[in-house]
C-alpha cells in the first residue's frame, strides 16, 4: 500500500473544470471534487450542506459535521463544531481487517498518512473514495427527500487475491439536544433486539423530548455500544478509538459519557464487491422508526431514494439553465447558488460557521425570491410563512426558531417591509393575484416600551387574522419619518449593525427610504387591483413626498448620506472620517427609481471609485471603517476594521452595486462586478485560493479587506448572498425576467461577453433562447424571432402547450 504523498500527481487534470491545486468541478459542474493528498488538503474546512424541510446534515471534505432534526441549533442529533484547525468529526465509519489487523475510514478524518482520498459534493450527498491494502471504499452520504434519516452507502471491493473478513463499526456522539454539555448526563440509550436498531432519548428536554434518535445497518448488529469510553478509550480519539478492532459488549442504559456505536461483519471473496448501510434517524414513532428500519434492510431501496434526490434537484436546477462565454456563471447558476440557497438557507438554517436554527423574516423571505422562476409556491409559502409572524400591531418577529416560536421582538425597521415586497415580486412573477384573500392569523405577545429594544419570547397565536393585503398594510403603516421627511431607523435597518443610530426614536436611515419608495411604487398597483383608491392615493403622495427629501436633504455633494443619527449628524458623509460612504444608498438610489437620474449617476461613480478594489477583488461596503470615531454606530464598531459589516465586503451589498450597475446599462462595469463576486473566479488558482479560504463552488456572506486578512472569506454556506447572486445573474445581467406569462429579455451583458443561450421550462414546454449579435456591438434588443416569426420588443408570450420553442434575440 502506498502512504506516501505524491498521488496527486497521478490526476488527470483535464477531468477537471477550475482546478486550483485544491479540487475542481467534475460531471459539468455538478459536482466539485475535493483531493487530499498527505498535508495537501483545502486551507479551512470546506463542505457540503444537505437537507430536506426536516432533517438534514453537514459534512467535511475529512467527514466532519453533524446531523440534525427539525431545528439545526436546537435538536442537534450529534456535535457541531466551527473549529477549522481540527475540524473534528462528531460521526465515522471504520473497517476492521481482522486477518492484517489493519483499520481503515473511507473518509481521512484529518489523517495524513493514510494515501489519496477524493471527496465529491454534490447536489444531495456527498461521496468519498478512498482505496487501502488493495480494498476499495466508495462511500456515498445523502439523506432522502422526504424522511428523516440519514443513509451511509458503502460500496467495498477487494482487489486482493484472498478473502477478506471484516469488521465495520459506525460511531457517533449524540447531542440530543443544543450541546453535548448541557444534555450528556439525560441521555438514555438501548437496542430494540426485535427491530435490531440502537436507539437514544434525552431524558429532559423541553421541546424534543418525545423524540427517539436511532442507528442500524442492513446487516445483522455484531455488537454495540452506549458507552463512549468502550468505543474511544482512554487515550484514543475519533481518528484512532480503541474499540474499531474489539467486540462490542453491548453496554447501553444511563450514566455514560454516552455514544452510539453498532458492529457488522462481513466476508468478502477476492475481487468481490459488497455495499454495507448505516443509517441514522429520529422520529417521535415508533411505528415510523419500525417501517424505515425494514425498508433499508433492502439496499436497492437506499439506491432508489438516491436517484430520487437526483431526480428532484435536477427538475428545480432544471426549470433555467444557461451557456455563456463564462463557464464559471454557467456552473453557478445551473447548479450550485439555488442549490446553496435551499438546501442551506431554506431548508438548514446552518453551516460551518454558524449554526442558526431559526427563520429570519427578512431573511428567508429574501432568500425565496430567487425561487420565483424556478419554484413560485416555495415563495408564496414563505410569504405566508411571514405573515403568521406578525403581530396585531403590525410588526413582527426578527426571527424565530420552529417548531414553537420562540422568537425576538425588536424595532429594527426594514424587517416587516419584506413582506409587500416580496408579496409584489411574487404577484408580478406569477400573475397569482389570489394571495393577496389569503387569510392568515396575527400573534400577540408584550410590547416594547422605550426602555427595551427588543425581546424574546413564545408568543400566542392570535384570534384575529386578516388578508395578506391586510398583512401588507400593516407593515406599510408602520412607517414613521423623522424631521429630514426619510424613515425612522429605529433599532437597525438592513445593517443590524447600526442597532444605535437611530436608536432614540429619531435617527433616520436613506438607505430605508430608498427601499420603502420602492416598496410603494410596487404596492400602489396591487391597491388598485384590489380597488382601494383611496389607500393607493395615500401612498402615491407619501411616495412623492419621499422621493423629494430623500433627493433634496439626503445629497452629500458626490454621493448620498446613509443615516442621521438621533441629534441629526450626518452618517455617510464627506464631512465624516469613518464611514464616508457606503455602498447601499448608492446602490438602491437607482433600484429603487427614486434617484435623481443625474445625482444617482454621480452616487454610482463614487461608489466605484472608493468602494471598488480590482486589485484585491473586493467591493466594500463602507469606506472607511469605523475605529475611533466618538459617535456610536451599535454594534458594527465591535468587528475590526475591514472585516464584515466594517468596511469589508458584505457580498449581498455589493451584489446589489452590480445590479445597480447593470440596471443603468454600464456593461462592462456590472461584467467586472459580477466577476469579482464569483468564487470560482476568486479560486483560479493555489494561492489565491489560499488566501480566500473558503470553498470555491459558493457564495460567502462577506470577504475581509485590511491587512493581514485581506482577501480572506468570511463565513460560507450561510448567506443570502447566494440568492441574490442568482438573481443578479440570470435577471439583471443576462436579462431574463418573468412577469406573469411574459418573459421580458433584456440583457445588460457587455459586447465582449459574447452571445448566449438560456433554455427554460415554463410547464410542459421548453424554450431554448439565443442572445446573438452582442459581440457584434448591438446591446439593444429590438425584436424577438420566435420559431421564425418576428415579434417586436423584448417580451416574450409563454405558451404551455408542450413544444419545443426555438427564440432568437435580434
Amino acid at each position: 500500500m502506498d502512504r506516501k504523498p505524491g498521488n496527486l500527481q497521478m490526476l488527470n487534470l483535464a477531468e477537471y473544470e477550475f482546478f486550483n491545486g485544491f479540487g475542481g468541478f467534475i460531471n459539468d459542474g455538478s459536482e466539485y471534487e475535493i483531493v487530499l493528498d498527505g498535508h495537501k488538503r483545502p486551507p479551512v474546512p470546506w463542505i457540503n450542506v444537505v437537507a430536506n424541510k426536516k432533517f438534514g446534515f453537514q459534512i467535511s471534505e475529512s467527514g466532519g459535521g453533524f446531523t440534525w432534526a427539525i431545528n439545526s441549533r436546537e435538536n442537534k442529533i450529534t456535535s457541531w463544531s466551527n473549529d477549522p484547525v481540527c475540524d473534528r468529526s462528531s460521526e465515522a465509519i471504520y473497517i476492521l481487517d481482522e486477518t492484517s489487523g489493519t483499520i481503515m475510514t473511507p473518509m481521512s478524518l484529518g489523517r495524513t498518512d493514510r494515501g489519496l482520498y477524493r471527496v465529491r459534493d454534490g447536489i444531495g450527498y456527498s461521496k468519498f473514495l478512498h482505496e487501502e491494502e488493495e480494498l476499495a471504499q466508495e462511500l456515498v452520504v445523502f439523506t432522502p427527500i422526504d424522511e428523516s434519516i440519514k443513509l451511509w452507502l458503502l460500496k467495498l471491493t477487494n482487489n486482493s487475491y484472498r478473502n477478506r473478513y471484516l469488521r465495520l463499526s459506525y460511531y457517533l456522539e449524540w447531542v440530543l439536544g443544543t450541546s453535548r454539555e448541557h444534555t450528556s448526563p439525560y441521555i438514555c440509550t438501548g437496542y430494540d433486539k426485535e427491530q435490531d436498531y440502537f436507539y437514544a432519548k434525552n431524558l429532559y428536554t423541553f421541546n424534543f423530548g418525545d423524540r427517539i434518535s436511532y442507528i442500524f445497518s442492513n446487516l445483522p448488529t455484531l455488537g454495540y455500544t452506549g458507552d463512549r469510553k468502550e468505543f474511544i478509550g482512554l487515550k484514543g480519539s475519533i481518528q484512532s478509538p480503541s474499540g474499531a478492532d474489539k467486540t462490542l459488549s453491548k453496554n447501553c442504559g444511563v450514566c455514560y459519557d454516552s455514544c452510539g456505536a453498532i458492529q457488522v461483519s462481513l466476508e468478502m471473496k477476492p475481487g468481490e464487491s459488497s455495499t454495507v448501510l448505516f443509517a441514522l434517524g429520529q422520529s417521535n414513532d415508533p411505528n415510523e422508526i419500525k417501517q424505515l428500519r425494514s425498508k433499508y434492510r433492502d439496499i436497492a431501496n437506499a439506491e432508489i431514494e438516491l436517484e430520487r434526490v437526483r431526480q428532484y434537484w435536477d427538475k428545480i436546477l432544471g426549470t433555467v439553465r444557461v451557456k455563456t462565454g463564462d463557464r464559471a456563471i454557467d456552473i453557478l447558476i445551473n447548479r450550485w447558488l439555488l442549490y446553496q440557497t435551499i438546501s442551506c438557507r431554506l431548508n438548514a438554517k446552518t453551516a460551518f460557521y454558524q449554526c442558526g436554527g431559526a427563520i429570519g423574516f427578512r431573511d428567508q423571505l429574501q432568500d425565496s425570491l430567487a425561487l420565483q422562476l424556478a419554484d413560485p409556491d416555495a415563495l408564496r409559502t414563505q410569504i405566508l410563512i411571514a405573515c403568521s409572524r406578525q403581530f396585531e400591531e403590525g410588526d413582527v418577529q426578527h426571527w424565530w426558531h420552529p417548531p414553537h416560536g420562540v422568537g425576538v421582538r425588536t424595532k429594527i425597521s426594514d424587517d416587516l417591509l419584506w413582506l409587500p415586497y416580496a408579496v409584489e415580486v411574487y404577484i408580478r412573477a406569477t400573475g397569482d393575484y389570489s394571495i393577496l384573500k389569503e387569510e392568515v392569523n396575527y400573534i400577540k405577545g408584550p410590547l416594547l416600551d422605550e426602555s427595551k429594544h427588543e425581546i424574546m419570547f413564545t408568543p400566542e397565536v392570535s384570534p384575529k387574522a386578516g388578508s395578506v393585503y391586510e398583512h401588507c398594510k400593516k407593515t406599510i403603516d408602520r412607517i414613521h419619518f423623522g424631521q429630514h421627511g426619510i424613515p425612522l431607523m429605529g433599532g437597525g435597518d438592513w445593517n443590524d449593525g447600526m442597532n444605535e443610530v437611530g436608536i432614540g426614536g429619531k435617527g433616520e436611515s436613506v438607505w430605508l427610504g430608498w427601499f420603502f419608495y420602492k416598496v410603494l411604487t410596487d404596492f400602489i398597483p396591487l391597491c388598485l387591483h384590489m380597488k382601494d383608491t383611496e389607500y393607493a392615493a395615500q401612498l402615491e403622495a407619501k411616495r412623492d413626498g419621499l422621493q423629494r427629501s430623500l433627493n433634496e436633504n439626503c445629497w452629500d455633494g458626490n454621493w448620498y448620506l446613509r443615516a442621521f443619527y438621533d441629534d441629526g449628524t450626518k452618517l455617510g458623509s464627506k464631512d465624516n472620517d469613518e464611514c464616508m460612504i457606503d455602498s447601499i444608498s448608492q446602490s438602491w438610489s437607482i433600484i429603487s427609481g427614486a434617484g435623481s437620474r443625474e445625482k444617482s449617476i454621480q452616487a454610482m461613480r463614487s461608489a466605484w471609485r472608493y468602494l471598488v478594489r480590482e486589485e484585491d477583488f473586493v467591493s466594500l461596503l463602507l469606506t472607511p471603517p469605523f475605529n475611533k470615531t466618538n459617535k456610536n454606530p451599535g454594534y458594527i464598531k465591535n468587528y475590526l476594521p475591514g472585516i464584515r459589516e466594517n468596511g469589508g465586503q458584505y457580498t449581498h451589498a455589493a451584489i446589489w452595486l452590480a445590479i445597480a450597475t447593470a440596471m443603468m446599462r454600464e456593461y462592462d462595469m456590472a461584467h467586472k462586478l459580477f466577476t469579482m463576486l464569483n468564487p470560482i473566479h476568486i479560486c483560479s488558482n493555489s494561492r489565491d485560493t489560499i488566501r480566500y479560504e473558503k470553498e470555491p463552488y459558493v457564495m460567502v456572506a462577506d470577504i475581509s479587506s485590511c491587512p493581514p486578512y485581506a482577501g480572506r472569506g468570511g463565513w460560507s454556506w450561510y448567506t443570502g448572498s447566494a440568492g441574490w447572486m442568482y438573481q443578479g445573474l440570470l435577471f439583471w445581467f443576462l436579462g431574463i425576467r418573468k412577469e406573469a406569462d411574459t418573459l421580458v429579455i433584456d440583457p445588460a451583458t457587455p459586447a465582449g461577453f459574447g452571445d448566449y443561450t438560456v433554455w427554460y421550462k415554463y410547464g410542459s414546454s421548453e424554450y431554448e433562447i439565443r442572445v446573438e449579435n452582442r459581440k457584434r456591438g448591438r446591446l439593444t434588443t429590438e425584436a424577438l424571432l420566435v420559431d421564425g416569426n418576428r415579434v417586436n420588443g423584448k417580451r416574450l408570450k409563454l405558451v404551455d402547450d408542450g413544444k419545443k420553442h426555438e427564440v432568437i434575440v435580434l
